[in-house]
């Protein structure tokens, strides 16, 4: 292949001729765990994003359900924690593309006000956790997963204590562990957004505990599904939104950002965590009015080098005067790169090189732009591959 365009002829042929066509939404389905709804953060966030870009976040808190529901395409964009159930076989079936973490949540150690292994003032959980076995003070098990490791990993931390006479594991799990705790004067593990959300129905007089060391910090992220696996996904908005929820403007008011009656930090900025490259992108947020290529179809399935191809663009808000820019990958490539201009149109016809090498090519995004001198815009993920015969 000697240039971008003669590769991007080639790679655009095999396409499939049926790909889906799904009209640019104004909406996007926002699939998320309870956390970042109960704690009032998106609330606080999702109105400066519907301001800038003319999307409307539809929040679908489905908890447990979310990969779920979003496998059966009723989602544009998942929002949970990095070990959420489900997550795993998403991911692994191809159904999302890269992950990008947002920011953290966290769990609280709770106790009574009593406070009898005097841990009040502490920051180091694992200092609190040692006090509160020094004194043989009570400490109920939470056996909801992450609480249950955490009190593990506290418990090697503080050099192994000997657990006879304090340590309670029942094997009883979240509002159960709360309960308990409460009615025994114990100490006990919970994520501090349900904790707040039981006091606040409970009038419980349990209070927390060590807010501002990390360990008790879990992360979350976001997944866009994958457009090739699940037809119909709005992936310009949910892009948009992605990326909104990783600017450092966002991430600040995530850091300033207090639920209501707390003055400690309950959300921790965790968008440094991501790629270099997906950082430094300083295009500008897609919006509802921008120009979306979503989809291309082609004269034919097959072709041999030396031939032509027509290949035709669909998506929203598009038209005959605009230019598309295309980002692929070669057979054997580490990396992507983007032929610019590589067609004016809709639709257009390219010559497929005689010099075509054989393997197999990726096409991973398509960028519209009016300007021909104008790519600063956001590249839009439309998945495909081609396969080129020896």
């Amino acid at each position: 292949m000697k240039n971008g365009t003669q590769i991007l002829g080639l790679m655009l042929m095999m396409l499939s001729l049926t790909s889906t066509v799904s009209a640019q939404s104004p909406t996007i389905r926002l699939q998320v765990v309870n956390v970042p709804v109960d704690g009032g953060l998106l609330a606080a966030l999702l109105p400066d994003f519907e301001r800038m870009t003319g999307y409307r976040v539809n929040v679908q808190k489905t908890g447990d359900e979310a990969y779920d529901l979003t496998r059966q395409g009723a989602g544009d964009l998942v929002l949970s924690h990095y070990g959420h159930r489900g997550v795993d076989d998403f991911m692994a079936d191809g159904l999302g593309l890269w992950p990008r973490t947002v920011f953290a949540n966290q769990a609280v150690l709770v106790g009574p006000m009593s406070d009898p292994a005097g841990i009040r003032g502490i920051q180091d959980a694992v200092e609190a956790f040692g006090r509160i076995a020094r004194t043989k003070s009570r400490f109920i098990v939470n056996n909801a997963a992450t609480e249950k490791y955490l009190a593990q990993l506290l418990w090697e931390a503080a050099g192994r204590p000997n657990t006879a006479d304090w340590y309670m594991d029942t094997g009883i799990r979240d509002q159960p562990a709360i309960q308990a705790a409460e009615r025994s004067e114990a100490y006990v593990l919970w994520g501090i957004i349900p904790f707040l959300k039981f006091k606040e129905a409970s009038n419980s007089r349990l209070e927390t505990f060590v807010l501002d060391d990390s360990l008790l910090q879990r992360m979350m992220f976001t997944v866009v599904p994958n457009p090739e696996k699940i037809p119909g996904v709005n992936v310009a908005g949910a892009i948009s939104l992605q990326r909104y929820l990783t600017l450092p403007s966002t991430q600040a008011r995530i850091r300033a950002f207090r639920y209501p009656g707390v003055s400690q930090q309950l959300f921790w900025p965790a968008g440094r965590d991501n790629i270099g490259s997906f950082l430094s992108d300083n295009s500008p947020l897609p919006t509802i009015a921008d120009p979306i290529a979503n989809a291309i179809t082609f004269s034919t399935e097959t072709s041999r080098a030396g031939s032509t191809v027509t290949a035709t663009f669909a998506g929203a808000n598009l038209s005959s005067e605009m230019y598309f820019d295309v980002r692929f990958r070669r057979p054997g490539g580490t990396s992507d790169d983007v032929a610019e201009n590589w067609q004016r149109g809709l639709s257009g016809s390219h010559n497929i090189p005689a010099s075509s090498p054989s393997g197999t090519w990726r096409i991973t995004a398509v960028r519209v732009h009016r300007d021909i001198t104008d790519h600063s815009g956001t590249l839009i993920p439309v998945i495909r591959h081609l396969v080129i015969a020896p």
